[in-house]
């Protein structure tokens, strides 16, 4: 009899010779173990997973006692350890902790080992170590309890088979975030025999990666020998989700080894870590592109990595309709092959609205590419921006001129550039229309402006006798080239000046301006000229109307500069009739200008003064020439009659 039975015996017959009624249970748990799989092959790295079996014992006691008969089986804090024993192999898990096993079988508990690489097949005894505590007795009605620990070993059989064996040597992953990559996987079968139609089945443990589009995806090999090394590739996706970090990723073989028994082993657990995402940044932006104009829009990208990629391309899209790329919202540019570390510069034609603001107006790019897989790729949403600059402006001013009604003139002023960017070719064009105004050239070349650069344009132009003096305004418009090289046309330019009034090219100054009645005289004109500049060819020439008729009407004078004077002569009658008063008599000038123009003068209006030297003797002639008048009438009259 067991010492445990008897000392519970003894208590109870203590327990029923006091006069106490007897309720209680006696027992213990009673553990043993085995493994799930115990065969290893030499150079193995695997798992052990040890199954524990509680078929504890009741030694007093009965099942109408319910839960007392369950806690004396119950294990407590159990822990468990596997020793190496006198196998060739090393345990690399300490010892676990299990809690409580109540009767029945545990979850397997994983440990990890390692097999020698030149451990010799056959079989080994390895010692599984069980610690627990339990109740061995209760007294129900006086709730007395006994509690004992206990170590228990169990030796397990571990087999080492010299069938294939296979272990991971090398991981060559091409997997990104956000991407689908390439994984390449070297085993090798590190056994001592052959194994044919092997599958080999790579499994993520995370639901951010994908083996094959799934969970797991296999590749078969047909016959695979002691040593050697196959290169297996796998489709890894990551989701954006993903870390570039390592993920756990099982790889298990399936095969048949040479007795034609299938089987299956677990390589090994690898590690896969995502490179980083494929991205493209902004290094620098460069635009001159005004408001309401074309020209070129610059952004340089760089390639951050990891990866290089060909057949790149990048679109830039606007998002406002003020902002647009050769007439469209979006631009393409091809770039090529593109390694990390790289920048491309992207130059487009852009143009911006009339009515656009000078302010940052929002873009975005994408990059397109083909990675070293073959898959296509983009970086989307790279968030840029465009600042036009103010549209092109002129400004006019410093306006001089010397336009007179009747003379040829000049209208002169300052053009200077007032916008941001360099102007070329510029010219100037007079887009005024007026009557009596009229430009000897219609365009000034002023060439190029930079920003706040002036210059001096101006405009030879006739005006006629007919102008009024007063103020004019007058519009000019200014073409010139922008930064791309096209042609554009200012805003219409204004500018206000005034007409003179006509001015006399001469001054005259009259001597023995006097005729009798019925008499002839020669009177004197003195000129001065007065055009500020030296007339040649001076030709004058006398008009008068009855009673005052010349008789002399020419006069030349060959030359004149600013200021001089010449005294000409006109010979002049006064008729019998004419009466002692003075009468008007007309003289212009034609003359020839320093640029071969030969205008005419206005006419000046000269009084000839009519005298009676002869003492009453004109009254009488007038009677007489008046009656002479009336006869020669009244004789036409009958005549005609």
């Amino acid at each position: 009899m067991k010492p445990r039975t008897i000392l519970t015996l003894t208590v109870v017959a203590l327990l029923m010779a006091s006069g106490t009624a007897v309720a209680a249970v006696t027992g213990s748990p009673d553990f043993d173990a085995v493994f799930v799989d115990n065969t290893v092959t030499p150079g193995e790295e695997t798992t052990l997973d040890v199954v524990l079996v509680n078929s504890g014992t009741v030694d007093l006691g009965s099942s109408s006692q319910g839960i007392s008969n369950a806690e004396v089986t119950t294990a407590r804090g159990t822990m468990v350890d596997v020793k190496d024993g006198n196998a060739p192999i090393t345990v690399s898990t300490n010892q676990q902790a299990i809690g409580s096993v109540p009767q029945g079988k545990t979850e397997p508990v994983p440990f990890e080992i390692s097999v020698e690489d030149d451990a010799s097949p056959g079989s080994y005894t390895v010692p599984v170590v069980i610690e627990y505590e339990y109740t061995s007795f209760i007294a129900e009605t006086t709730n007395l309890r006994r509690e004992n620990s206990t170590t228990k070993r169990v030796r397990l059989k571990l087999k080492i088979d010299d069938d294939a064996a296979f272990d991971v040597v090398n991981v060559d992953s091409g997997a990104r975030v956000d991407s689908t990559g390439t994984v390449a996987v070297t085993v090798e079968n590190t056994g001592d025999k052959r194994a044919e139609e092997a599958s080999v089945t790579l499994e993520s443990s995370n639901s951010e990666l994908t083996v094959g589009g799934d969970t797991s995806s296999s590749r078969f090999v047909d016959a695979w020998e002691s040593g050697e090394q196959r290169t297996l590739r796998y489709r890894v996706g990551a989701s954006g989700d993903t870390r570039s970090e390592p993920y756990q990723f099982d790889l298990q073989v399936d095969f048949d080894n040479t007795n034609g028994v299938r089987k299956s082993t677990t390589a090994s657990s690898i590690g896969i870590t995502p490179a980083q995402e494929q991205t493209f940044s902004v290094r620098g932006i460069d635009s001159d592109v005004a408001v309401g104009d074309s020209g070129t829009y610059n952004v340089t990208l760089h390639n951050d990595g990891p990866v290089t990629v060909r057949d790149a391309t990048v679109s830039l899209r606007s998002q406002s309709s003020q902002i647009a790329f050769g007439g469209s919202e979006s631009a393409e540019q091809y770039i090529g092959t593109w390694e990390p570390g790289e920048t491309r510069t992207v130059s487009v034609e852009a143009s911006v609205g009339e009515n656009a603001s000078v302010r940052g107006y929002a873009l975005s790019a994408t990059v397109g590419y083909i990675d070293p897989e073959g898959d296509s790729g983009a970086d989307d949403g790279i968030a840029l921006g465009i600042r036009p600059e103010p549209e092109q402006s002129f400004a006019m001013g410093d306006v001089e001129s010397t336009l007179q009604a009747g003379d040829d003139g000049t209208l002169e002023a300052s053009l200077t550039n007032t916008g941001d960017q360099t102007v070329r070719n510029v010219v100037l064009n007079w887009a005024s229309e007026h009557d009596n105004i009229s430009p000897k050239e219609t365009q000034y070349a002023a060439g190029d402006l930079e920003p706040g650069e002036s210059t001096t344009v101006s405009f030879d132009a006739d005006v006629s006798d007919n102008a009024n003096a007063g103020p004019r305004q007058f519009d000019f418009v200014a073409n010139y080239r922008n930064s791309e090289g096209d042609q554009r046309a200012s805003d219409t330019l204004e500018i206000r000046q005034d007409i003179q009034g006509s001015a006399n090219e001469f001054a005259l100054e009259t001597t023995n301006a006097s005729v009798d009645v019925g008499g002839s005289s020669t009177f004197e004109v003195t000129i001065t000229n007065e055009a500020g500049e030296t007339l040649t060819d001076i030709e004058a020439k006398l008009f008068a109307e009855s009673p005052i008729s010349v008789s002399d009407d020419q006069a030349y004078v060959n030359s004149l500069e600013p200021g001089e004077s010449a005294t000409i002569e006109f010979g002049i009658s006064a008729s019998g009739t004419a009466m002692t008063k003075s009468y008007p008599v007309s003289v212009d000038f034609q003359y020839e200008e320093p640029d071969g123009d030969t205008p005419v003068s206005d006419t000046y209006r000269i009084p000839i003064s009519v005298t009676d030297s002869g003492g009453g003797g004109s009254s009488l002639t007038a009677i007489i020439g008046i009656a002479l008048v009336a006869l020669l009438a009244i004789g036409g009259y009958f005549r005609f009659r």
